[in-house]
């Protein structure tokens, strides 16, 4: 079966707009998760040799930097523990931040409306009945500019603490720590 042209026109059109607003970031803080895309929010990492790893926190400027660095190490740690190394050293950071449209949502509640009163007769007589009415909400969605941060650290892990120098860190405080900070 044919379609007509302007319902193909209207179904282009559809798609295009349900995947811009799919693609743009919200400007909110980015929680810790994994990167689902290459583009994608969280971390990801790549492994550069035996016992070296790139680790990249990609968040939005809503996030807190100390929050960010947080993520990056809890996600270096993990590789180091699932690797079965004891200690890991941060032997380079980088940050960049990059400007992008995001979507922000705002939600304003109204102001109450007054009681709306009714009379209601029995045979006993009349009286005034109040009701009230509840305010309306509404969520606004506007575009505003925020920056996405790529935080990176270069990380090297090894099972002897010496071996790393004083930059050493043990991977199970680390783990440990950010458990405590998950409470």
């Amino acid at each position: 079966m044919r379609l007509p042209i302007k319902m193909k026109i209207a179904a282009l059109a559809c798609s295009v707009f349900f995947t811009a607003c799919t693609t743009t970031p919200i400007a909110s803080p980015t929680p810790y998760k994994s990167a689902v895309t290459k583009e994608g929010y969280g971390y990801s990492s790549v492994q550069l040799t035996d016992n070296e790893y790139r680790v990249l926190f990609k968040a939005t400027d809503r996030t807190p930097a100390d929050v960010i660095q947080q993520f990056a190490l809890r996600r270096a740690a993990e590789l180091a523990n699932k690797q079965n190394y004891e200690w890991l050293a941060i032997v380079k950071t980088d940050v960049d931040k990059k400007p992008v449209m995001a979507r922000a949502v705002t939600h304003s509640t109204d102001k109450p409306q007054p009681f709306a009163t009714n009379q209601q007769c029995t045979m006993s007589g009349c009286t005034e009945v109040a009701q009230p009415a509840p305010g309306q909400g509404q969520n606004t969605v506007t575009q505003t500019q925020i920056n996405d941060v790529y935080f990176s650290i270069l990380v090297r892990m090894n099972n002897t603490k010496a071996s790393l120098g004083k930059n050493a860190m043990s991977v199970q405080e680390i783990l440990a720590n950010q458990a405590d900070n998950a409470k």
